[in-house]
């Protein structure tokens, strides 16, 4: 029989995964001040419970943390961002007694930004290229089943009904 400490059976158990982060952002654009954009960060590790969740802002000039809001026993950090907070990252972190592990994101990137002059965004370019695509196959359609035969059987030559200059013989005449 073998015999394994328990204590590394329980390490094993009990380490704790990578946290997922993922970025929401706010659309009430009334409520908020120009060019602000508000941040939620939600994070979360994956199979296991009896954890607990803390955030950390990391930057190299912390002039102190702007106003927050935590959630859901700190998974959910509630933040606004300005356009100072561009290369702001924050690290959500997850730990139990036996270890724990972090998630960095720059919320800054999810955030909606306009369109530079000239330049249009995906969502712009799908509003024109759909419906224009649309139309054109609708319009493909409706000719080919205008134009071809759609019963299988061929179009009357209207040439065949009249009687053309080439079949009379003027050789052959009525005789008395």
């Amino acid at each position: 029989m073998v015999m394994r400490p328990l204590w590394s059976l329980l390490l094993w158990e009990d380490a704790v995964p990578r946290p997922v982060v993922q970025v929401f952002i706010a659309v009430e654009r009334d409520a908020q001040p120009s060019k602000t954009c508000q941040v939620f960060l939600s994070c979360w590790a994956p199979n296991i419970s009896e954890i607990t969740y803390s955030w950390r802002r990391e930057t190299t000039m912390d002039f102190g943390m702007e106003p927050h809001s935590l959630f859901t026993d700190g998974q959910v950090l509630s933040i606004s961002l300005g356009p100072g907070d561009r290369d702001v990252a924050y690290s959500c972190i997850v730990s139990n007694p036996v270890s724990w592990d972090l998630a960095t994101v720059t919320p800054w990137d999810s955030c909606h930004h306009e369109a530079a002059p000239g330049k249009a965004s995906y969502k712009d370019v799908l509003l024109v290229v759909v419906p224009v695509s649309l139309l054109l196959m609708l319009v493909t359609l409706f000719s080919a089943w205008h134009w071809c035969p759609c019963s299988g059987k061929k179009k009357k030559d209207v040439r065949a009904d009249r009687v053309g200059p080439e079949t009379e013989n003027p050789l052959v005449q009525d005789l008395p």
